[in-house]
């Protein structure tokens, strides 16, 4: 099956309609065309190169235009690039659409685009979106409308990556702030459908409707963003018409969503992956044995089912479900496996500098569900004589030391893709780019042939694309860098005074909300 026949079949059901309904939230004094939304933790900066998260991008995505999109099937299309042209496998020629403007009246110009994409080049800038534009070479203003992108290698990843991280910002503001850009102290400025007229750390975000916006107008007027971190505590807001909608639930109590009263909680497949993220370069874990046996210690089985919920399955290649789908179709390739197996575990650890057993440290955010994967991680490894402390931090906290990539020896991540393509996840994991501080490559794993590979992805299409990416995850499983876990579906829950429709590619969920009829 080819790669875009299985984005089609992907797109099947992967757009969802929430039910309509004319229940407003009791008592809610809300107006119609304001959204009250609710995340489990707090935006962390209002721009992507310090805040590539999902709390972020979900406000980023709503207020930040980029150069191109993703459709409904994952497919390219245009945004503030009105067309391109890719007349070599290298260059790509954008012609930006005339009378997009920035919130405050400002027109958004070539000179603007470009460096937007190139700041992520930026040393200064320490862009935590910098491994999406590594194979950027060079970016041009070759006219009023016109900015020529030269790549390195060819890279059929580049378009879809631009869709997520070519957020296009003021050249203006975004020089004068490289490290700062995005806070609550210096905000930000989109041409989006919604500008910010608040950001607080503390008490969340306020999204206004840009009557400024180029494109069809959001039926929502005002958007009112605020975090609440323990699970129960949302649902209950939800039920209570607090809050109008969120999509932060939890897999493991989504029965508890979808009974609420008054409430539609609907499912479409996540581009996620959740994994173990094993630290290479020190400890017990830089020896492979010592990871094979972490690998096989752990049931994964059952971790997908208590974190899941039937809304998501075991992870078996370290990719995102649809990203598999799209590149194999239903072949996915069959690579070296560790199913559980205590036996299997010891003897790896017996061939390990620690036959022994040891000890590891989990750092994980005190205010997300990881903890419960965390206590049956610990539960398996105990098996073995692998002991894991698990150590709570608060979410910021927790957050900068997993970036700084100092003493997270093993710890559990769950990332949220945005493409179809492989090609946006495999840097991420085990480039040596993405090693450093504010990269993803909590592994700390990489090599110059690895490089290698990750480079040569951008020369293939088709057939031979899928047997290079499989050559890089082969190595992987080999070597264990990471053990992937489980995948799961996304959940969304509106109050029934609103309805919208998102799907595995929706990235401004905003804006596709609006008030139910007659309510």
């Amino acid at each position: 099956m080819t790669s875009a026949t299985a984005l089609a079949r992907l797109a099947t059901g992967a757009l969802l309609l929430l039910a309509t309904g004319c229940a407003g939230a009791a008592g809610s004094g809300a107006a119609p065309d304001t959204l009250r939304w609710a995340m489990g933790t707090a935006p962390s900066s209002l721009d992507i190169a310090h805040g590539f998260n999902d709390a972020s991008t979900t406000v980023q995505f709503a207020v930040l235009d980029t150069m191109v999109g993703l459709g409904p099937d994952g497919q390219v299309v245009p945004r503030i690039a009105a067309s391109w042209t890719h007349p070599d496998p290298r260059t790509y020629v954008f012609t930006l659409r005339e009378g997009p403007r920035f919130s405050d009246g400002t027109p958004v110009t070539a000179e603007d685009a470009a460096y937007s994409l190139t700041r992520h080049l930026d040393p200064a800038v320490t862009s935590q979106a910098a491994s999406y534009v590594t194979q950027v070479k060079k970016v041009e203003v070759t006219g009023p409308r016109t900015v020529k992108v030269t790549l390195g290698k060819p890279s059929p990843t580049f378009l879809a990556t631009a869709a997520l991280a070519w957020q296009i910002v003021p050249r203006k503001l975004a020089a004068a702030h490289p490290k700062d850009l995005g806070s609550p102290e210096v905000g930000t400025l989109g041409s989006g459908p919604f500008k910010v007229t608040k950001f607080s750390l503390a008490s969340g975000v306020t999204l206004e409707r840009n009557d400024l916006y180029w494109g069809p107008k959001p039926e929502l007027r005002r958007i009112e963003i605020k975090a609440i971190g323990d699970a129960e505590t949302l649902r209950l807001a939800i039920s209570s018409g607090e809050v109008d909608g969120t999509n932060d639930i939890p897999a493991s109590e989504v029965r508890k969503w979808s009974a609420l009263p008054g409430v539609t909680t609907s499912f479409y497949p996540a581009d996620n992956i959740a994994y173990l993220s094993l630290g290479v370069r020190e400890g017990p874990l830089k020896d492979v044995h010592a990871r094979r046996a972490v690998a096989h210690a752990l049931d994964r089985g059952a971790l997908a089912t208590l974190m899941t919920n039937g809304h998501g399955g075991v992870a078996d290649l370290m990719l995102p479900k649809p990203q598999i789908l799209a590149l194999y179709g239903d072949n996915p390739p069959k690579l070296r496996a560790y199913p559980h197996d205590v036996n299997a575990a010891k003897a790896e650890l017996a061939k390990s500098a620690h036959p022994g057993g040891f000890t590891l440290t989990a750092p994980y955010d005190s205010g997300s569900d990881d903890v419960k994967a965390l206590q049956a991680i610990a539960a398996d490894l105990a098996a073995i004589g692998v002991k894991l402390e698990l150590q709570p931090l608060p979410t910021e906290q927790y957050r900068q030391r997993m970036f700084s990539h100092q003493d997270t020896p093993l710890q559990l991540v769950d990332l949220l893709y945005g493409t179809p393509d492989p090609g946006e996840v495999l840097p991420d994991l085990v480039s040596r780019a993405s090693a450093g501080p504010q990269g993803f490559n909590f592994s700390g794993y990489g090599s110059p042939e690895t490089d290698a590979r990750l480079d040569d992805l951008g020369r293939y299409e088709g057939a031979e694309r899928a047997a290079a990416v499989t050559e890089v995850l082969a190595e992987i499983a080999d070597q264990v860098p990471y053990v992937p876990l489980y995948t799961k579906e996304a959940a969304v829950a509106l109050r029934k005074r609103f309805t919208g429709e998102f799907g595995t590619w929706t990235v401004d969920v905003f804006s596709t909300i609006r008030p139910a009829a007659g309510a």
